[in-house]
């Protein structure tokens, strides 16, 4: 019986609202687990690199190396155009990032002689600069009009070393969707 207005209240409506929390609770600790990613993106307003990022994240797959797709979210207003993360922890690719300072010609940062480069892909070729962090690893494309970027976590040696399979499965919709720096629309001839 409810005290206050001396009405009975049905077990069933008790039994419901007591199953409907419990899924709350669910569905919460899932959200946390796959929800969106925070992700920092430099500002642009360059119709050309949020058209290139809007198809891309468009043509980006649900699935990538076993992980599933993740929302972004952050302060820029197009950050769910631009950018996208799969899995826990994240692997993310973010669009229209800025030229890496290590291989700006001429900047404070160049280091030609210590830059890592790899042509990476199956079906499409894309150049990469690779960047390795303690525990992480992160794929910039350097052949593109607009900057690619991928950050791929890992814990182990074996997690580190796979670490660009995620750029196999990316490339074809990077060559697809983002121009070279000559405006074209294709890959980078294997050698």
């Amino acid at each position: 019986m409810d005290k206050t207005t001396n009405r009975w209240i049905p077990a069933a409506a008790v039994s419901t609202a007591a199953v409907l929390a419990c899924a709350g609770a669910v569905w919460g600790d899932h959200v946390s687990r796959a929800g969106a990613v925070g992700v920092a993106l430099p500002k642009t307003s360059d119709p050309a690199v949020l058209t290139a990022c809007a198809n891309l994240v468009r043509a980006l797959p649900a699935d990538l190396e076993g992980a599933h797709r993740r929302g972004a979210a952050g302060t820029d207003a197009h950050v769910k155009q631009r950018a996208v993360a799969w899995g826990s922890p994240a692997t993310t690719l973010r669009c229209g990032v800025k030229e890496p300072a290590a291989i700006t010609v001429g900047g404070p940062d160049y280091t030609p002689d210590h830059n890592r480069y790899a042509n990476m892909g199956d079906a499409a070729f894309l150049n990469w600069f690779i960047d390795e962090h303690e525990h992480s690893v992160t794929y910039t494309t350097t052949d593109r009009a607009v900057y690619v970027e991928v950050t791929v976590p890992f814990d182990s040696l074996a997690q580190k070393q796979s670490a660009s399979n995620a750029l196999i499965d990316l490339a074809p919709a990077i060559v697809k969707t983002v121009p070279n720096k000559d405006g074209e629309f294709v890959d980078d001839p294997a050698e």
